[in-house]
């Protein structure tokens, strides 16, 4: 019987992967009726044998997928890794099962050597770590997700595009969707990105952001005056720098209680690459000086919507405060 382990960090490869070992086995349309999914937080052995020994219903393959097996069994900290247990003959009752079927074992996460399921289902699986694209590796995906989606662009906004996004392929796939159906077959060029792809314009609060936390006055209302020429909305933009001051304030609890990067990343919601940059930019940034900027960001908010400042005014007042807090 074929098994495969997928695992990584790299989620959105890993998910492709099983995508294509569906599209391959269904040869004959059954599939989708042959598919088992099993909770592995929660499997038993004896359930996932009797998922691997039925026979296909009318059709030639049978596929059962598992997520969260083989992390039972990962060490982590000071815990040492689970003994297999009840899980011992696992992989000998898997030289037992029917041929049809195919099992697949999915870890969204890094997996030890020393995981001891891991380790005695190796000489029988297909094993393959998925981790995060980098430097050549991800300009080359980059490539041949525009190839398939008969999408040109240019090396500028090529650039600018991973910049933004880094190597958070989700985003990267659903935003080259997003230019390809804006392009039709036109070369997308780097205004095009900062135009269309969202997180330019979160980028470009962050250093706004970054100027005000620097005490950059005049950089500050420059990029200020710079996005309101552009077309952005005075409340749009207040939006933005308050989500970003709330991520440097939760940023900033987080490193203070010695959290990391998959941490921040996980109670912000936002991609490694992100969450480093808030964490790293939370870290200049006092506790007192984040929440004072934050009494700010309500008060401007308050005098915008109660009329006693245009927007515009409110905005750059607003900027100006920000940067003449102090240090510390």
């Amino acid at each position: 019987m074929p098994v495969y382990v997928f695992y990584g960090q790299d989620t959105f490869s890993l998910r492709e992967a099983l995508a294509q070992l569906r599209e391959a086995l269904d040869t004959d349309g059954s599939l989708w009726a042959n598919t088992v999914s099993l909770d592995g937080a929660r499997l038993r052995p004896q359930e996932l044998v009797e998922a691997c020994q039925a026979t296909p219903f009318l059709g030639q393959h049978r596929l059962v997928v598992v997520q969260g097996l083989l992390g039972r069994f990962q060490a982590e900290g000071r815990r040492r890794a689970q003994a297999l247990g009840p899980w011992q003959g696992l992989a000998d009752a898997l030289t037992q099962m029917p041929p049809s079927t195919h099992l697949v074992l999915l870890e969204e996460g890094t997996l030890e050597p020393a995981n001891p399921l891991l380790a005695s289902l190796c000489p029988l699986a297909q094993v393959r770590e998925f981790a995060p694209l980098s430097g050549e590796e991800l300009t080359r995906w980059l490539g041949r997700r525009c190839r398939r989606l008969g999408l040109r662009l240019s090396e500028r906004a090529a650039r600018l595009l991973l910049q933004l996004l880094g190597n958070d392929l989700w985003a990267l796939a659903a935003e080259l969707d997003k230019l390809a159906a804006y392009a039709g077959g036109e070369v997308v060029r780097e205004a095009d990105v900062r135009l269309l792809v969202t997180p330019a314009r979160e980028a470009s609060v962050f250093d706004l952001t970054a100027a005000v936390s620097e005490g950059r006055h005049r950089d500050a209302l420059r990029l200020l005056r710079d996005l309101l020429a552009q077309g952005e909305e005075p409340l749009g933009l207040l939006a933005l720098l308050h989500r970003q001051y709330r991520r440097l304030l939760v940023a900033r609890y987080v490193s203070e209680r010695g959290g990391n990067e998959q941490e921040a990343a996980r109670e912000l919601a936002l991609p490694p690459w992100a969450a480093r940059r808030a964490l790293v930019q939370a870290r200049r940034l006092p506790l007192p000086r984040l929440r004072a900027a934050y009494r700010l960001l309500v008060e401007a908010d308050a005098a915008i919507k109660r009329g006693r400042l245009a927007p515009e005014v409110a905005l750059e007042t607003l900027v100006y405060d920000l940067a003449a807090l102090p240090a510390a």
